[in-house]
């Protein structure tokens, strides 16, 4: 674990539970530390971090450390950096709403092509407001939705009726995020852990939420077991080279982060668009 990890570099490490009810107790508390690594959903049971990064931003200015940073997370950590990233090298075709009016006038122009995208809310994790939205029968009044929380179960709107069920998300400044689908979720997704701008180590897993149904495989799959490697790992020793020496600090120019201010420990999420199969047996 990270505790067991600092511990071994000689670090005292201490674990603190957050909630918002105990906010003002923490804000006196956190001053003892030097430095805090934070862990906290962006979402949790209907709540979000206005309260939490309020303490934090008043923390950090007191000469306590605070990875993540809330200006930090609302650079590099939300839904919006991957509008932010679209023209550069990794991004890809991505749009960006940030108003209902604006959302539900480019939605529909979209929709006439019928495409299927991907709708991502503005703060979010667990596949918690990502959702597949085929728009094939958009000229029928007929939209179909999956939620990535509940991927085996697709349901049909009508054209007002979809509309009606985003509305929300753009309620407290929220905005949503609009992809491109990709087929090639089906080769699975590698997660490339990162400290500061340094790889620390991969993880790979099979992405079933939104798999797409076939012939061959009718059914909904719960999710595939994660499976870790080490930044040595030659199997994904491309991807280091690459996020290392361009990827990252593409990243940093696009959101305005400077070295000091990376996150401890932070991820980034890579489909396999192809498959190397060069060296199969």
């Amino acid at each position: 674990s990270l505790a067991a990890g600092f511990t071994e570099k000689g670090f005292v490490v201490d674990s603190v539970l957050y909630h918002d009810s105990v906010a003002g107790t923490l804000a006196k508390e956190l001053l003892k530390y030097k430095a805090l690594l934070v862990w906290v959903n962006p979402i949790e049971q209907g709540t979000g971090r206005k309260t939490l990064d309020a303490l934090l931003a008043d923390v950090a200015t007191k000469g306590c450390f605070v990875s993540s940073h809330p200006e930090v997370i609302l650079k590099m950590g939300t839904k919006e950096i991957l509008y932010l990233a679209k023209d550069t090298e990794f991004g890809g075709d991505v749009k960006f709403y940030p108003s209902f009016k604006t959302f539900k006038k480019d939605f529909q122009a979209a929709a006439i092509n019928k495409e299927t995208r991907i709708l991502k809310q503005y703060r979010g994790n667990g596949g918690n407001g990502v959702f597949k939205i085929d728009t094939t029968g958009f000229a029928e009044n007929k939209i179909i939705v999956t939620h990535a929380t509940n991927g085996d179960e697709e349901i049909t709107m009508t054209v007002n009726e979809f509309f009606a069920n985003f509305e929300s998300y753009f309620e407290n400044k929220g905005m949503l995020i609009d992809q491109a689908w990709n087929p090639n979720i089906i080769n699975g997704m590698v997660r490339c852990y990162i400290s500061g701008n340094k790889v620390a180590g991969f993880g790979y897993q099979e992405v079933n939420a939104l798999f797409p149904k076939t012939a061959e495989a009718p059914l909904f799959k719960p999710p595939g077991k994660r499976y870790y490697y080490s930044e040595d790992c030659m199997l994904f020793c491309d991807l280091r080279d690459i996020m290392e020496n361009k990827w990252i600090a593409a990243l940093q120019k696009v959101a305005g982060v400077k070295d000091d201010m990376l996150p401890v420990i932070w991820d980034a999420d890579f489909f396999i668009d192809k498959v190397n199969a060069e060296n199969a047996a």
